[in-house]
């Protein structure tokens, strides 16, 4: 395996695979600008000396708008040069993003059957409830979205954690049995951003207020126990997180499957249990119009009791995440 020193050195020779996985390390360094910077700078030179991966990775930069003004053209456009130079990542993305019936491999082809409109499109949506907030999406994301989602992530699913409201640091608890996975950089690709852009459009919300989204997987008899999503501010391990990212207004959940039975998403005190269809959205507030914390907000992610449950999790705070110090 090699080693980051021996990663510097090739890089430094011009070696395109080694920019690249240098660039990969670099970007896993989560909060570091430095790293961001030049992890941005590997993937770009790695793109301009014909790299396919490095070119489906700017791809997903140009999209995201990371370290750039985000430019959906661009993004495409990358995908096809990463589809031509052989990236089957970026050849199953053109095809899923194109939503076309063209054969084969004509890269350019899907590349101008992609129309961003309708990719942010979201359907209408339904009232469930008004304490709390509940509102519900019909079709949100495609079943082919959705599969290929669950198909990139179900390799990287980890212990699912919660916040520890004396630290602040993530824990292993039994409240939540599920697995999950952050979409950081490292996981994050085109046809994923147009799902998160598509929450943008459906909420009025801006994905700068977006956390990391996640996948939560649960298997027969997993569950994720009554909790609430907000940050109690009377916690001391919240405040450092709540002074620099605000409050956690909302939650978007897209059910990515739906062969599996029980698995309600349950409202206790409002008397609501909802399970959506695969592709199917659902958006609860967190807090109340003035932005304090709505208790009723409580819920719960029921245990299936026979196949498995994906859902694709995107919390939304209230402000722009300020600059970590130093």
């Amino acid at each position: 395996m090699d080693t980051v020193s021996d990663l510097e050195r090739r890089a430094a020779d011009g070696d395109a695979d080694a920019r690249f996985a240098l660039a990969a390390e670099l970007l896993a360094l989560a909060d570091s600008p430095d790293s961001f910077e030049r992890g941005t700078a590997l993937v770009e030179a790695a793109a301009a000396s014909g790299h396919a991966e490095a070119s489906n990775m700017l791809a997903t930069l140009e999209a995201i708008g990371a370290g750039r003004q985000r430019s959906w053209d661009r993004a495409f456009d990358w995908l096809q040069r990463a589809a031509e130079r052989g990236s089957e990542q970026a050849r199953a993305q053109l095809r899923l993003l194109s939503r076309s019936e063209i054969a084969g491999d004509d890269w350019s082809a899907l590349r101008g059957a992609i129309r961003i409109e309708r990719l942010l499109e979201a359907p209408p949506r339904s009232a469930l409830a008004e304490r709390p907030r509940l509102r519900a999406f019909q079709g949100f994301a495609s079943a082919t979205e959705c599969a290929w989602i669950t198909a990139r992530m179900g390799p990287k699913l980890a212990p699912a954690m919660v916040w520890d409201e004396a630290s602040g640091a993530g824990i292993v608890d039994p409240s939540r049995t599920s697995h999950a996975v952050e979409l950081r950089l490292a996981e994050m690709d085109v046809a994923t951003e147009v799902v998160r852009a598509r929450i943008a459009a459906a909420t009025g919300l801006p994905e700068a207020i977006f956390e990391v989204p996640q996948i939560m997987h649960y298997a027969v008899g997993q569950e994720f126990r009554p909790h609430h999503d907000f940050l109690d501010p009377d916690a001391p391990g919240h405040a450092a997180d709540l002074a620099r990212r605000g409050q956690r207004i909302g939650t978007f959940l897209i059910y990515l499957n739906d062969d599996f039975e029980g698995g309600e998403t349950e409202f206790p005190k409002a008397g609501i249990a909802h399970r959506g269809r695969c592709g199917d959205a659902l958006f609860f507030a967190n807090v109340v119009p003035d932005g304090s914390p709505d208790p009723l907000s409580l819920h719960a992610g029921r245990p299936p009791t026979k196949g498995e449950k994906w859902i694709f999790s995107q919390w939304i705070r209230d402000r722009v995440p300020a600059p970590p110090p130093g």
